[in-house]
């Protein structure tokens, strides 16, 4: 996914030796529209982050697979 897109949604970043990395936790729990690739998130000082180009949107593969395992109350 573009940085840009991620700006527009306003998720919150920082800027790592001249890299932009986007904040795992902010995406989580206010982007449930979005996925990341787990394997490439970094960890700085307890906190996750991850480059734009590892977070793409949510298919509706994923929604089918997420409806499948959810809990049952």
């Amino acid at each position: 996914m573009l940085p840009d897109i991620l700006k527009e949604k306003k998720i919150k970043s920082i800027l790592i030796e001249k890299e932009e990395y986007f904040d795992v936790a902010d995406i989580k729990k206010n982007h449930p529209d979005l996925k990341i690739d787990v394997s490439q998130v970094i960890i700085i000082k307890k906190v996750e982050f991850i480059k734009a180009e590892y977070v793409a949107p949510v298919s509706d593969f994923d929604n089918a697979i997420k409806n499948i395992f959810k809990p049952k109350k």
